[in-house]
């Protein structure tokens, strides 16, 4: 499976208890329904790497208890700590299923008129308008996180397509 087929869904972060399970931290907080998914892909050696699982359950708000088939010892669970976890394009939600501006970080801002402006580092919800933070190179600059400005949000291609008047990204 290649990555661009996957999104990034979290990390193994932590073992629990001795008998393999691992709790796998959720980095996006995308809501999925766990009862549909039988495997998650382990990136080792830059290579997507599936491990089927035994059981799947929320344990914290962003914290899955993943009981995998072939990993059945803390030695074992030892080898995936600290690996990223990628889950095949089709277990995203529908965008208007999610909140977006959790999976939008990494994504290219490709604006109408100029072509690619920067990358979405992060988005701001503790404001009053929601801020989009745009960095491109040492320069970063906001967009309202509105529809004037946000045209649509491509997850396959993860690209944030905008129309913003240059001078709103040139305020400093």
């Amino acid at each position: 499976m290649k990555k661009q087929e996957c999104f990034l869904f979290g990390t193994i972060f932590k073992l629990h208890g001795y008998k393999g399970d691992v709790n796998i931290y959720n980095d996006n907080d995308i809501p999925l329904v766990f009862s549909e998914i039988d495997f998650f892909y382990v990136e080792e050696n830059n290579e997507l790497i599936p491990y089927f699982a035994d059981s799947v359950r929320p344990k914290k708000k962003k914290i899955l208890l993943v009981k995998f088939e072939d990993v059945d010892s803390e030695e074992v669970a030892l080898r995936i700590l600290k690996r990223q976890v990628y889950l095949p394009n089709k277990f995203l939600p529908k965008i208007e299923d999610i909140i977006p501006d959790k999976i939008m970080v990494g994504f290219d801002v490709m604006d109408k008129t100029l072509g690619k402006v920067g990358i979405v580092d992060f988005v701001n919800d503790k404001t009053a308008q929601k801020l989009i933070i745009v960095k491109e190179g040492e320069k970063e600059f906001f967009i309202p996180f509105h529809d004037n400005f946000v045209l649509n949000i491509d997850l396959e291609k993860k690209i944030l397509n905008v129309d913003v008047p240059e001078e709103l990204m040139n305020i400093n």
